[in-house]
């Protein structure tokens, strides 16, 4: 029975728990699909499990922790997982996610930018490189012609 009563309280908390992260999911949607950028790569997803998480993009999460009732704010990197908000109070919550997102968006946009200055500018030949290289090619040429015509008259003579 004791078994039984513990196994419920916990199918009790994680519902609490995935109740409160929709709530959070539900008041972010709004903000997150009135920009259009924001919604390209921003994917509120709530995923069940022990603990479920809200996932914000594809590094950074909401879970319950470390109680049913703190939302912390986490982002997996190479280092591993790092902390970047630990509250009770959901409108704080909501706008460090908003705050963290307009970061995001500030990064890829530097990022388009510094792929777009760093593409080499292709430089052309000037006129003069061109006339030049033109005049070298065709005395060359005349040059073998007069070379040739020498060495066919010598062998034929």
């Amino acid at each position: 029975m004791a078994e039984a009563a513990h196994f419920e309280a916990v199918l009790d908390i994680r519902d609490a728990q995935t109740l409160r992260l929709q709530v959070l999911k539900d008041e972010l949607a709004p903000a997150i699909l009135a920009n259009t950028e924001a919604a390209a790569f921003v994917d509120l997803a709530l995923v069940p499990g022990d603990p479920p998480r809200l996932w914000i993009d594809l590094i950074t999460s909401i879970v319950m922790a470390p109680d049913p009732r703190t939302y912390r704010l986490v982002q997996d990197g190479p280092g591993g997982r790092q902390t970047l908000l630990e509250t009770a109070d959901r409108g704080e919550m909501i706008d460090r996610v908003k705050q963290h997102i307009a970061h995001r968006l500030i990064a890829r946009e530097r990022e388009k930018t510094a792929v777009a200055a760093a593409r080499p500018k292709l430089i052309g030949y000037s006129t003069g490189a061109l006339v030049l290289a033109w005049l070298s090619g065709f005395t060359i040429g005349v040059l073998a012609l007069f070379v040739v015509g020498i060495l066919i008259s010598r062998l034929s003579g």
